[in-house]
């Protein structure tokens, strides 16, 4: 796709359709400034009064044949004193959209006023400029990969442009990191919606590798061998039940000195969930080849942060495993062994990825990080809880909860804390094993999964926990016009928000 950012009147635009933008309380004025622009086309529009200008409304009209481009489309943006980065973000993903369903590739959208824009929000010309970009680039993606005929046509260019030259170079820097960020948005889309019998733990990892070339990080992949080796129980029981032998994947970026410690982000990696020897219900157990939306959110920040080139150290682990019932398999009333030596009863063996993430926790202690955090479609509690609106937040250090909840507020990817007080503790108490990995049913069923990582972690860092279960996998209440069907790829615009605050 060819993007850029152009110091031009909208007359002087060519494309196969130009936009402009307007608030409802200033529909009028715009109308008839675009109707003199383009003499007396819009005299119609203008006399019916049909278009009202209400948020992620908008409306085409065609252009006489001296134009350079044939199509006008108005989007609204609803009342300018209410006007938010959401707002403006849904706004220009719904244009974008009724324009790929009208296969247009080439297209100009108008960047409004963003002094006036900052002065309601009090966010900078540059985060304005971003959601303008997330919305027009995050609809640029169709999970139709397997259809006999896809018939999504996405921009191959899309011109942004203002007829002020003002904040130039904060607009030009916003274009070109959006585009960094929503390219690794979708790549994580494309792995949580890539079915489970091509994306096995062994084929993720093959892709992990030979993305992170181009991206510009390293990766290490732990075959089943080295895990068992490592005593990493969690990762080596989970996948006992399966043909696909799991991996074990240690992403690495270096921005800063190496001596610096680095920020771990650690991502649930279960490519297929049947829920084991305790198996799932047969409704919705197609979704479970997106339970690795967390390893695929900390693939996606990876992506984004390579390519951006901040200035930190970034460490990813990613247990990858099949999670499948089989004579192999581990069983319920089971004891394992962590790899920090904590042992678990097995309880519930659809209660899986809290085990894998346990390995994957002892392990982050290793690099004496910052701070730790994990994401994790761990628990369908989380969206009895949440609807598909939050991802539930827990941990052990409130100045990093308070980054994560300011970055989500910022992002649209929100969250909300949950406690983690002793007293849950004891709902996970095991007579034979230092801990269960399930408690009570029905009983604060995504605070128990926290509780249980909870031990793993023993204070060494500061963590933070995040269970996407809620907004990884489906869109309900949250089809948010910039979404697409299956995976939303939760996560990684948060985390690159989140991680601009370790960038020095």
């Amino acid at each position: 796709m060819k993007i850029k950012y152009d110091v031009k009147k909208i007359k002087d635009i060519k494309a196969d359709v130009v936009s402009s933008v307007t608030f409802d309380d200033q529909v009028s004025t715009k109308m008839h400034w675009l109707n003199t622009l383009f003499k007396g086309t819009l005299d119609t529009l203008i006399e019916t009064n049909d278009f009202k200008a209400k948020a992620s409304t908008s409306i085409l009209t065609y252009l006489g044949p001296d134009n350079r481009s044939k199509r006008l489309m108005v989007i609204g943006l609803g009342n300018s004193k209410e006007i938010t980065l959401e707002i403006i973000r849904k706004s220009y993903a719904s244009a974008a959209k009724k324009l790929n369903a009208m296969k247009l590739t080439a297209v100009g959208f108008e960047v409004p006023d963003l002094a006036y824009i900052k002065s309601v929000t009090n966010a900078s010309h540059y985060d304005i400029m971003q959601a303008i970009c997330e919305g027009v680039f995050l609809t640029q993606y169709s999970p139709k990969k397997y259809h006999a005929k896809n018939d999504f046509v996405p921009f191959n260019e899309v011109i942004f442009f203002t007829d002020s030259p003002k904040y130039t170079r904060e607009a030009q820097e916003a274009l070109k990191d959006a585009k960094v960020i929503c390219d690794a948005a979708i790549v994580a889309r494309e792995l949580e919606n890539e079915p489970s019998n091509f994306l096995t733990p062994d084929k993720f990892a093959e892709y992990v590798k030979k993305s992170s070339i181009k991206a510009g990080y390293q990766v290490t992949v732990f075959d089943e061998k080295k895990i068992a080796q490592l005593n990493m129980g969690g990762v080596i029981n989970v996948g006992k039940g399966s043909v696909n032998p799991p991996r074990f994947l240690i992403l690495q970026y270096f921005g800063a000195n190496k001596s610096e410690k680095p920020v771990v982000l650690v991502g649930k990696g279960v490519t297929f969930d049947s829920g084991g020897i305790s198996i799932k219900p047969a409704a919705g157990m197609d979704a479970m080849k997106m339970d690795m939306g967390g390893a695929a959110a900390v693939v996606g920040a990876f992506e984004a942060i390579a390519r951006l080139k901040y200035k930190m150290n970034l460490i990813g682990l990613i247990p990858a495993v099949e999670n499948m019932p089989d004579a192999g398999a581990y069983k319920p009333g089971d004891v394992i062994k962590s790899y920090g030596g904590i042992t678990i009863e097995i309880d519930n063996t659809d209660a899986e990825g809290r085990l894998i993430l346990a390995d994957a926790l002892e392990y982050a202690g290793n690099y004496k990080p910052k701070a730790v955090i994990d994401l994790c479609t761990l628990t369908g509690a989380a969206i009895i809880c949440f609807g598909h609106l939050l991802a539930g937040l827990m941990g052990n250090d409130k100045e990093l909860n308070k980054k994560i909840f300011a970055a989500g507020e910022k992002t649209y990817e929100r969250v909300w804390e949950m406690p983690l007080y002793d007293e849950y503790d004891k709902l996970m108490k095991s007579e034979i094993a230092d801990i269960k990995n399930a408690g009570p049913a029905r009983q604060a069923g995504t605070i128990m999964g926290g509780i249980f990582l909870k031990k793993f972690v023993q204070d060494k860092y500061p963590w933070a926990h995040l269970d996407i279960a809620s907004v990884a996998m489906g869109l309900g209440e949250s089809a948010e016009d910039y979404h697409t069907p299956g995976a939303t790829g939760y996560g990684v615009r948060l985390l690159t928000e989140l991680l601009k605050q370790y960038s020095h």
